[in-house]
């Protein structure tokens, strides 16, 4: 799952690696707008691109 625009401070943890998931979140720290969060669940194929 990909959630855009969302608005997330440094300050603000997101852990679901409890609950089965991965994330990752790239913030937009020097203009307006939101970051874009990432959710993956444990269980699932991934691959790291270059």
């Amino acid at each position: 799952m990909c959630i855009v625009e969302t608005k997330l401070r440094e300050e603000i943890h997101v852990n679901l690696k409890e609950k089965g998931y991965n994330s990752w979140r790239r913030d937009r720290k020097d203009k307006g707008g939101g970051g874009l969060l990432i959710i993956v669940r444990d269980n699932m194929l991934r691959t790291k691109w270059k």
